[in-house]
């Protein structure tokens, strides 16, 4: 409340009648200007005997004025301190809330920063991901490879020592037919010398005995023939078995060569026996008579000497 808005009212005396309070003029009383205040009562007094009624409500209206001004004076200042504490509130509240503001701008931006590092993130784990089992199905699909190397390299060697075993075979059937060459030979060696001795001793006989006798060496020489063809054609099955090897492992060239050279080896001891065969049969035919019929056996040993294929 202003000093202006103040209206003063008319003070009541609690001890003098209502008779004897005299008007006061206008200009006597106090200005409008003040601002109301809490009337307080005055503490009642006797006045002296002496003092007239006027001056004594008089002086009791100043005191009463006073304290109402004292008390408006107070007011005033008490609106002011609180427009002032208002004031400085409303600014802090302006600062707190321009503050917050900032503070929601920043914390968005750093929860969108945030979420978009997440969203990166997250594509690039599923990027790793996904890259990642592709390496695992081609890992799983080698493993799946080497498992069937591993199961064609473990019948590959399997098929060795098949061939192993064959070869085996292979050198007792030769070791046997070089026993039975010997054999021949020891027999063709005794029937030359049986052959001459009887020529010598009785011509006649000795040719017909040596006819026998050649063909005696011929069905030798043919059962040899038979075996030699039947030892080749081994030979040749396991020049196959030793081809389909190489097939299937792919990494036996120094092993065919080597059964190669084998076979190589076989058939030159194998034209050796026949070559030995063969000037064994000519001896045999130069020591016939003319006598003799047409011999059949070289003629037809001839043609059966031929090495094996």
């Amino acid at each position: 409340m202003s000093d202006k808005e103040f209206t003063p009212t008319e003070p009541i005396l609690m001890d003098a009648p209502a008779t004897d309070i005299p008007d006061t003029p206008a200009e006597d009383k106090p200005s409008a200007a003040k601002p109301a205040a809490p009337i307080v009562a005055p503490t009642e007094t006797r006045p002296p005997v002496d003092v007239p009624l006027d001056d004594l409500a008089y002086q009791q209206y100043q005191a009463l004025a006073h304290a109402v001004l004292d008390s408006a004076d107070i007011a005033s200042k008490s609106a002011e301190a609180a427009a002032a504490a208002s004031r400085n509130m409303h600014k802090v509240t302006s600062e707190f809330k321009t503050l917050t503001e900032v503070g929601h701008k920043k914390a968005l931006w750093l929860l969108g920063g945030t979420s978009g590092l997440l969203i990166i993130c997250l594509v690039f784990f599923l990027v790793m991901g996904v890259r990642m089992n592709s390496r695992i199905n081609q890992l799983d699909s080698m493993m799946l490879a080497v498992g069937k190397r591993v199961v064609d390299l473990n019948g590959g060697l399997e098929s060795l020592d098949v061939i192993n075993r064959s070869i085996e075979s292979l050198n007792a059937l030769q070791a046997e037919q070089a026993k039975s060459q010997g054999l021949i030979e020891q027999r063709i060696n005794e029937a030359m010398k049986k052959s001459e001795t009887m020529v010598q001793s009785v011509p006649g006989e000795t040719a017909k005995q040596v006819a026998a006798s050649s063909d005696n060496l011929l069905k030798q020489v043919q059962a040899m023939n038979s075996r030699l063809q039947t030892q080749a054609s081994a030979v040749q099955s396991l020049g196959n078995e030793v081809k389909a090897l190489k097939g299937a492992v792919g990494n036996v060239d120094k092993l065919n060569r080597d059964v190669e050279a084998l076979v190589t080896l076989q058939k030159e001891r194998y034209l050796e026996n026949l070559q030995k065969n063969n000037a064994a049969s000519n001896r045999d035919k130069a020591v016939q008579f003319p006598r003799v019929t047409p011999a059949k056996a070289p003629g037809d040993a001839t043609p059966q000497l031929t090495a094996p294929k």
